[in-house]
């Protein structure tokens, strides 16, 4: 995409200074793009989050000056969306950062875009030039099509599946880990992607690759209180790295590390994933209500820290110093998808320490997200609460309107979740549930002219005379996961075809590169279509006998990244008058396998056969 960085000068002109004391702003929907044809007027849009510190400043300082509000107010019509609260809006303009400054024309054509904190003596000459050259004629529309509908891309998903790993690949940073290069995040995706591509395609440098990186996570966490940086540190050796921790880093990173134990029996890997676990359930629980909040920022106060005591200063404190400058803000937001993803990990964590805390824990958070978000029409709303007691910086949708907006992001977050959760607790609502959402996903958000998955069923504007209909490539790649999943496990085959739409919708060179390293997803939804899993089956009559119990137990704990796991009566599996365990790829199954000191040598042996 053109990025349009604009001189710094001023149009004095087009200055309107107003008595008005804030911002219009409306919220991201039809009613602003109507009024903005209505009235001839272009958008200004803001994309931020909460815990975004440049967000914050230009709240504070740049939205609040009489001259800034005055030229807003007289020229534009003007939209603040949230990037978590509605993830398809976050999605589109993600490569801009936050906040991302965004300039559209009413049919939702992009103008301009900047990223970045403006402080008003910079912002005020921005706004002037583009109006100058807006009424002028001068401005055309970027070519920002990458979330647009075109027709799939028909190659094989070998070919596709081959395409994303390249990329992936070219992110990766041999020298200090990690995938990227100047902006070194911790991201978990590709570190799942590696350790399944390490056990299921035999390349062992993979699981080096995950290790790694886990290393360098490791250094970028509060070894006080538990929890990793965000990272944003400013040169690849993952040195000064913003002490703010996203929740959602937590629930991955956590998985990620209990893979790593898992994978190696290295007690390190457990230790680090106990001190995420900590600052989980010490800071960003609430206890009120059993779920877990957004983010905590790094500074103490909005103003900044005290004097002398910057960040980066205040972590390297024992705990009983920082306390004497108080604890840095968390934003208490309660979303769905952050909340499943922490479940996912506190349910890896389990399958490590068969310690049925952390199965409740999991199992607890779960149920209060169906209690606060799971709608009647078995989707699930993004924002559950929100829980902080000053107002928030980004307005949220209200209660009313998440109940009319689905966000596939949060729809594949809460399917692969519960269909976990369905495996570790034998509990078949979780997969009655799974079942129902993906019908109402289909129904909702299926693309039935060109296949796959839209972002969300609020489609505001047009652009170029067809609706802003966006296909995300990271959410398609998480639902396709999910479908091969759930056609592993309970046999259906016609969800393997939906799996290879989602997967070409979105497949194309323009869409692929415009991800960049977050392409993990794609890469490890597209080898789950191609290698399929080991579904493990325990047959049995009763299944709270104390042997059953005994070989369930034996196969939770068994590591392979391609298993998934289920209790059945026998049917499908004949009575052989004990509890008895069927291990079967897409092509052939195990011999009947029994609770005993040997049980897991004797699926090792099974595996190793299988080509």
């Amino acid at each position: 995409m053109k990025k349009i960085f604009l001189p710094l000068f001023s149009l004095l002109s087009f200055v309107a200074v107003s008595q008005t004391k804030k911002i219009n702003w409306q919220a991201w929907g039809e009613k602003p793009f109507l009024k903005a044809k209505a009235e001839h007027k272009p958008i200004f849009l803001d994309v931020g989050t909460e815990w975004c510190t440049a967000c914050n400043f230009m709240e504070a300082e740049t939205y609040t000056d009489t001259t800034v509000i005055g030229i807003l107010n007289r020229n534009f019509i003007l939209i603040k969306a949230d990037a978590e609260a509605q993830p398809d809006v976050g999605a589109r303009f993600l490569e801009w950062g936050w906040p991302a400054l965004i300039f559209l024309d009413s049919g939702g054509n992009q103008l301009l875009a900047f990223q970045g904190n403006r402080r008003p003596d910079k912002f005020i000459p921005i706004l002037n030039q583009f109006l100058d050259n807006y009424r002028n004629g001068k401005i055309k529309a970027d070519n920002n099509d990458f979330y647009s509908p075109e027709p799939p891309d028909n190659s094989a998903i070998s070919q596709l599946y081959t395409k994303a790993e390249k990329q992936l690949d070219s992110y990766y940073d041999t020298l200090y880990a990690g995938w990227g290069f100047v902006l070194k995040i911790p991201l978990y995706q590709p570190v799942e992607y590696s350790f399944w591509n390490a056990r299921v395609n035999k390349q062992a440098h993979e699981q080096k690759k995950a290790l790694n990186s886990l290393t360098q996570y490791a250094k970028i966490s509060d070894r006080i209180w538990g929890g990793v940086y965000f990272g944003c540190a400013s040169n690849r050796s993952w040195k000064n790295a913003q002490p703010e921790k996203r929740s959602e880093y937590q629930g991955g990173v956590l998985h990620n590390y209990a893979e790593a134990y898992l994978a190696t029996v290295d007690v390190r890997w457990l230790k680090e994933a106990q001190l995420i676990k900590s600052y989980l359930l010490n800071f960003m629980l609430s206890k009120e209500d059993n779920l877990f909040y957004s983010s905590q920022e790094e500074y103490i106060t909005p103003d900044g820290n005290p004097p002398g005591i910057p960040p980066e200063k205040y972590f390297t404190l024992p705990a009983n110093e920082r306390l004497k400058y108080g604890i840095p803000p968390i934003d208490k937001t309660l979303y769905s998808d952050i909340n499943f993803r922490i479940v996912k990990g506190f349910l890896k964590l389990y399958e490590v320490t068969q310690d049925p805390k952390d199965l409740e824990i999991a199992v607890t958070t779960a149920n209060k997200i169906i209690d606060k978000a799971y709608l009647s029409g078995g989707w699930f709303k993004t924002v559950i609460e929100n829980k902080n007691a000053t107002q928030r910086i980004r307005d949220l949708p209200n209660d009313s309107a998440q109940k009319n907006v689905m966000y596939l992001k949060i729809q594949a977050h809460a399917a692969i979740t519960m269909l976990m959760l369905y495996q570790f607790t034998n509990d078949t609502a979780w997969l009655d549930k799974c079942k129902k959402l993906q019908q109402v996903i289909y129904e909702q958000l299926y693309d039935k002219e060109n296949g796959g998955f839209f972002s969300t069923n609020l489609m505001p504007v047009t652009l170029n005379g067809k609706r802003t209909i966006t296909k995300v490539l990271t959410e398609n790649a998480l639902y396709a996961r999910f479908l091969v999943e759930l056609s592993d496990l309970t046999g259906d085959e016609n969800l393997v075809k939906l799996a290879e739409s989602c997967l070409r919708a979105v497949g194309s060179d323009k869409i692929m590169q415009n991800e960049e390293r977050l392409i993990a997803e794609y890469a490890l939804a597209a080898n789950k279509l191609m290698k399929h899993h080991l579904v493990f089956t325990i047959v049995t009559t009763d299944a709270k006998s104390v042997e059953t119990k005994q070989l369930i137990k034996q196969v939770q704990s068994y590591y392979h990244p391609a298993k998934l796991m289920q209790v059945e009566k026998p049917g499908h599996y004949p009575d052989l008058g004990k509890p008895t365990l069927f291990v079967c790829s897409k092509n052939v199954c195990s011999q009947p396998i029994s609770y005993s000191a040997t049980t897991k040598k004797d699926i090792d042996v099974f595996i190793s056969k299988l080509k």
